[in-house]
This record gives structure tokens, C-alpha cells and sequence, in this order.
């Protein structure tokens, strides 16, 4: 019985507010045209389809406006819980996964990678000098670089692989089925990307914004907190041989 409710209580609560509101008034002009004959054929009343007419009336001028009410007040809830869900997972400045949200997401991503023997990459993404783009354009400008990276990386990356702000200016991207030559493109993209971002920023037009980026491969055995490690390896190797680069795991004894 708790399977049927539950399904009826699902059904309803997808219809739209003009059917919940509908449904609920031909329930209660049922309801009440069935209690009114019942009564005039329990006390043999006179007048019976005028009286149903006017009950049915009365229903409907009365029922509409509160079904409305009630039920509108009902969807109103359903859509803010849906928006608070959203925002809990959501960095509000970039429109990336949030830090708790995507390391939930790629743990479970590398695991089915892994397990299916599917190829996939992570990339750490850090903006360079990305402090002194605060001290010296102020954090509404920083704030705006960081609108920026977040769009490239979506744009760039699409249903290739999920991406977050990890905090500060650091992201990370988890590609799922690129890995290789297809990794390093993606993170190319973004690369360029980041290097030409300036030009659409305010205040920014004569300066130089850039990413360094290291990247990872998921591998077999391992999970999804050791290639974010490799990955974080090979961005400070970036940051250490001269920044605005995109340096893989493979490379980093090259750099040294």
C-alpha cells in the first residue's frame, strides 16, 4: 500500500498546477453531488438537479482559487528545494562543480573507468600570478578571469569529462574516455583559450592572463585521489619551468 501511495503521490505532484487544481475540483464536485443526492433521496427532497447545479457551482467558484493557492504554494516549494539542491553542488562564480561535488562525482567515474578498462585523464588547471591580477586590477577583475576560465573549460570540455572550481583559481577536469593525444588537445584548447581572454575583460586589454596545467592518466589499481596527485605534479612542474604550459605526467622528468 506504501508502493501505491507513494506512486499516486508522484504522479500527482508531476502533473501541472491546472490539472492538480482540475482533479481536485471534479473530486470535490463529486464528492459533493453524491452527498447531495444522497441526502435528497434519504429525505425525499424536491429540487434536486437545481440544488446539484448550484453545489457545483459553488465548488468551482470556491475551489479553483483555493487549488490554485495550495497547490501553486506546493510547486513553488518542489522548485526552490530543486534550486537550493542545484546550488549546493554548484561554485556560484564559475558555474563548475563545487570541490565536494565533483570529487564525489570522479570517485565514482574513475571506479567505472577503471573497472571497464576505459581510457581517461585528469587535468589540474592553476592561473598564473593570479594574485597579482587582484593586487593590481582589484577582485572584481579576478572574479571576472575566473567567469571567464570557468566558461572556456565548459565550452572546451563539454560531455568529454565533468570540471570544478577546487577553490582560489585551481580547477580540475575529469575526462572520461580521452585520454593520450585527446587529453592533451582538450587541455591545449583551454590553454589558448585562457591566453586570449584578456581582450573580453575590462581593464585586462594590455595585460596577460595564463594557466598552467598538468595532466594524468587514470590508471588501473588506482583511484581517483593518486591521478589527482600525478596531475598536481605535473601542474607544478608547468609552474616551475616557466608557467603557461600544459605539461603530462610522462614529461616531468624532461622538465627537470
Amino acid at each position: 500500500m506504501q508502493i501505491r501511495a507513494g506512486s499516486w503521490t508522484h504522479k500527482l505532484s508531476s502533473m501541472s498546477v491546472f490539472r492538480q487544481v482540475t482533479l481536485m475540483i471534479c473530486v470535490a464536485v463529486v464528492g459533493a453531488d453524491l452527498l447531495t443526492a444522497f441526502f435528497y433521496w434519504y429525505f425525499e427532497f424536491d429540487r434536486l438537479p437545481l440544488d446539484i447545479l448550484l453545489t457545483t457551482i459553488i465548488v468551482l467558484i470556491v475551489g479553483y482559487p483555493l487549488g490554485f493557492f495550495f497547490i501553486g504554494q506546493n510547486v513553488k516549494l518542489r522548485e526552490m528545494a530543486l534550486e537550493l539542491d542545484r546550488l549546493s553542488k554548484i561554485d556560484d562564480l564559475t558555474g563548475l562543480f563545487n570541490r565536494r561535488t565533483f570529487f564525489a562525482e570522479a570517485r565514482r567515474l574513475v571506479a567505472e573507468q577503471v573497472a571497464s578498462r576505459d581510457q581517461g585523464a585528469i587535468l589540474f588547471i592553476d592561473v598564473d600570478h593570479f594574485k597579482s591580477v587582484n593586487d593590481d586590477f582589484g577582485h572584481a577583475t579576478g572574479d571576472a578571469v575566473l567567469r571567464e576560465l570557468g566558461a572556456i573549460i565548459r565550452t572546451v570540455v563539454g560531455e568529454a569529462g565533468i570540471a570544478a572550481r577546487l577553490g582560489g583559481e585551481e580547477f580540475a577536469v575529469l575526462l572520461h574516455g580521452a585520454a593520450g593525444r585527446r587529453a592533451d588537445e582538450i587541455a591545449e584548447r583551454v590553454r589558448r583559450g585562457v591566453a586570449n581572454c584578456a581582450r573580453v575583460i575590462p581593464g585586462l586589454e594590455r595585460s596577460a592572463v595564463t594557466v598552467s596545467i598538468g595532466i594524468a592518466s587514470i590508471r588501473a589499481g588506482h583511484d581517483f585521489e593518486d591521478a589527482l596527485l600525478r596531475a598536481d605534479r605535473s601542474l607544478y612542474t608547468a609552474k616551475e619551468s616557466g608557467r603557461d604550459r600544459v605539461v603530462r605526467e610522462d614529461e616531468t622528468a624532461a622538465y627537470g
